[in-house]
């Protein structure tokens, strides 16, 4: 099973959703689902904002200076939900059947502003927000692939 967060350019709010899901899991000791990031337009070589990793260890979440993921037809057909941070993302991708906001497969929330530029402060407002969706989604995810 596999779950794939999508941004924009894959160092702010996806890989932060990609480690909090991660943490979660390994919190829940399910090993079956795989988790993963990547962004619609990636300026390649970036790497993950340093207001994300700070964001991230207030939630005690240890990230590293991972790379930035461009997003491809592949891997979106290699995941079983596919969950964008805005409506805007999930239109991009709308041809494919497993794409949703990760707000609506939480339970219909709306989208997840982007913390790009700001202070650590949004940052770690957005990664509170992720944590709250995430633990939903992957409620959802957990019930309907029968994982437990």
């Amino acid at each position: 099973m596999k779950i794939l967060f999508v941004c924009t350019g894959n160092t702010c709010r996806s890989p932060m959703a990609e480690y909090i899901a991660k943490a979660m899991l390994k919190e829940e000791n399910i090993e079956s689902v795989k988790v993963a990031s990547a962004g619609i337009a990636v300026n390649e070589g970036d790497i993950i904002a340093p207001n994300s990793v700070a964001a991230l260890k207030t939630l005690g979440i240890k990230a590293g200076k991972r790379k930035a993921k461009q997003l491809t037809e592949k891997m979106i057909k290699s995941c079983d939900v596919v969950l964008t941070m805005t409506l805007s993302h999930k239109k991009v991708l709308s041809a494919f059947p497993n794409v949703y906001t990760l707000g609506e497969y939480a339970g219909g929330y709306g989208d997840v502003p982007d913390p790009f530029g700001g202070s650590e402060e949004v940052y770690r407002s957005t990664a509170k927000a992720l944590s709250v969706l995430i633990s939903k989604a992957l409620e959802r995810f957990v019930k309907e692939n029968a994982l437990r």
